[in-house]
């Protein structure tokens, strides 16, 4: 008897980007539990609201936690998040392909992180994540009551990764991201 009991289905594209949010508009039906040919009556449309790329997170409690990246090689100067450490602490240090943590880049200089957001940029008090472009290393994550949900290098202060942006939304094209 619940709206959305018979049948539940995208109403349209993927979704849309709103802000810091993903709008996915749905379609659903009543219907009548246990009647068959009255499965798809009571149409209703329905709208699921998600944080910009917040499908999963890795979490940390009040014990904290680190994650360590596989090796990656960049080309951008900026670091970002989308995490919340409201309440907590996110850091992050730069190593080389051996675990040698870069100079300036280590966690003691990271400058910590203790909000909710989804384009959040790392900065080091000394160090310049552009010292390590074009190397292969490696990002050590320190998180203490924090989750977090995505990161990315970016070659501007805005944080734009020029990525596809699905089914577009208020303001973008598909290039904006």
């Amino acid at each position: 008897g619940d709206w959305n009991w018979g049948n539940v289905q995208s109403a349209g594209g993927c979704c849309l980007v709103v802000n810091d949010e993903l709008y996915f508009y749905h379609s659903g039906r009543a219907g009548s539990p246990g009647a068959a040919k009255n499965r798809d009556g009571g149409g209703s449309t329905g709208l699921t609201v998600l944080r910009r790329d917040g499908f999963a997170s890795l979490d940390a409690d009040d014990k904290g936690g680190t994650l360590t990246t596989r090796l990656v090689k960049f080309a951008g100067q900026h670091l970002f998040v989308n995490a919340d450490a409201r309440g907590g602490a996110l850091t992050v240090e730069v190593l080389d392909e051996n675990g040698k943590v870069l100079d300036g880049l280590s966690v003691a200089e990271c400058v910590v992180l203790r909000t909710d957001n989804t384009k959040q940029s790392v900065e080091w008090k000394a160090g310049k994540l552009s010292s390590a472009a074009g190397k292969v290393v490696r990002f050590r994550f320190h998180l203490k009551s924090a989750r977090l949900f995505a990161f990315w290098v970016s070659k501007e202060k805005t944080g734009a990764s020029n990525g596809y942006v699905a089914a577009g939304g208020p303001g973008l094209t598909s290039r904006d991201a």
